[in-house]
């Protein structure tokens, strides 16, 4: 940038750089800039590895500075001692506020060490408004420059963080699932403090939109939320999806994660959740069932977007998804139809199986006693075999139906338990 400046001003100027680049003058300068700083931001204040970072760089930013003033053209580049303040400020665990704190107090010093400086300049015939303009100029871009690549450099220094850290907390969750680390201190040393022997609810989050990845952790935190949970444990194994593990100090009621089904679909995310359980062992057990989970979940034909391991845990034992269709043709038979009426039968049939009696089916489907009989006698037909006698593998196999196997009925068509 090239300023013009007079002969008087200039010579001011080299006279100004000449006095305050003296040790003394600079030490002088530094203890009153960081004495701002110190009195303005707490973090600097308390931190005391934080505040000698930050008094060398004030101390290399006003020799570097001093020198380029009587230039006619000014240059810029951030001094070695200055980059470090971005990068400490980060390793620190301080928000990037801190670093704004940091140069707007040393701003404030700087101007009004610069407020009286000028008024030494108009007794040496020097116009006021000129060395004005011509400090203001120079030190403002000097701090808008030095504050932009500050802050370029702590969230690059974040992001290294962030990398390093969530690569070591997956290594740890790795070793814990495999059976190779059982020491909870040190496993909730290696997750960052997770207190792993407390109560653990798995969850695992797929996507299939590649744009939708980012949201997975976003997903995993609103989860907790419902729950009234402090932060999950979050890693990511890779691809479009995200482990978590949410931890309280009893098992928790799961019934407000309900409510996060429609936000969760919205974002086409799937989520599984395992069996809350207690320490390392919980840790594992509840991983795999969500995992188990899941599986069912991506060989649905309709996947949901929220699903329990204890609303489908009958089912996780059959096995693969190919396993389970066979088993639900051979149990069902004709019955397994994807049509009107055979769903209208599997309606009444799960019915009669969760209310245990006819009068209970008929009050849950509101139809009269005799529609429940007529129906499930239809059912037994198109099964070739009779309820009674196979209640059980009857029940699975209705489950496994509705849950992983029902098209989505169409726009308008007829309630599948109506008469």
């Amino acid at each position: 940038m090239l300023v013009s400046f007079d002969r008087d001003l200039r010579r001011w100027v080299a006279r100004f750089v000449g006095v305050e680049s003296e040790g003394a003058a600079v030490d002088a300068w530094v203890a009153h800039v960081l004495g701002r700083i110190v009195d303005q931001v707490p973090e600097v204040r308390e931190d005391a590895a934080l505040q000698g970072v930050v008094r060398d760089a004030c101390d290399a930013h006003w020799r570097s500075f001093l020198a380029n003033l009587g230039q006619p053209e000014q240059t810029f580049h951030l001094v070695h001692e200055a980059r470090h303040v971005p990068l400490v400020v980060a390793q620190h665990g301080y928000p990037l506020p801190v670093i704004f704190q940091i140069y707007t107090a040393g701003e404030q010093a700087v101007w009004e060490f610069i407020t009286a400086a000028v008024k030494e300049a108009t007794a040496s015939g020097v116009a006021e408004a000129d060395a004005l303009v011509h400090f203001w100029t120079r030190s403002s871009m000097w701090f808008d420059r030095s504050v932009e690549m500050s802050v370029t450099l702590y969230q690059e220094e974040v992001e290294r963080i962030r990398q390093g850290d969530a690569a070591r907390r997956l290594e740890v969750v790795r070793a814990v699932l495999a059976g190779t680390a059982v020491d909870p201190r040190e496993i909730s040393a290696g997750l960052g403090g997770h207190p792993v022997s407390a109560y653990q609810t798995a969850v695992l989050l797929h996507t299939d939109d590649d744009t939708r990845i980012a949201d997975l952790p976003q997903a995993a935190h609103s989860l907790t939320t419902a729950l009234g949970l402090r932060q999950p444990l979050v890693v990511h194994p890779g691809g479009r999806d995200l482990w978590a593990w949410i931890t309280s100090s009893e098992a928790p009621d799961l019934t407000p994660l309900n409510d996060c089904a429609g936000w969760l679909s919205e974002r086409r995310i799937l989520a599984t959740i395992g069996a809350p359980a207690p320490g390392v062992d919980g840790f594992c057990s509840s991983h795999g069932e969500a995992l188990a989970t899941q599986r069912l979940v991506l060989a649905a034909e309709r996947p949901t977007p929220l699903t329990f391991f204890t609303d489908v845990e009958l089912m996780t034992l059959i096995g693969d998804g190919e396993a389970m269709r066979r088993y639900v043709h051979r149990t069902l038979g004709r019955l397994a139809a994807p049509d009107d009426q055979a769903e209208r039968l599997r309606a009444t049939l799960r019915a009669l199986l969760s209310t245990g009696s006819v009068d209970g089916a008929a009050r849950h489907l509101l139809v009269h006693k005799n529609t429940v009989r007529y129906r499930v006698e239809r059912a037994e037909e198109l099964m070739g075999r009779r309820l009674g006698e196979y209640a059980t593998a009857v029940d699975v196999a209705l489950r496994c139906h509705a849950a992983f196997m029902t098209v989505p009925a169409a726009r308008g068509s007829a309630d599948p338990a109506a008469t």
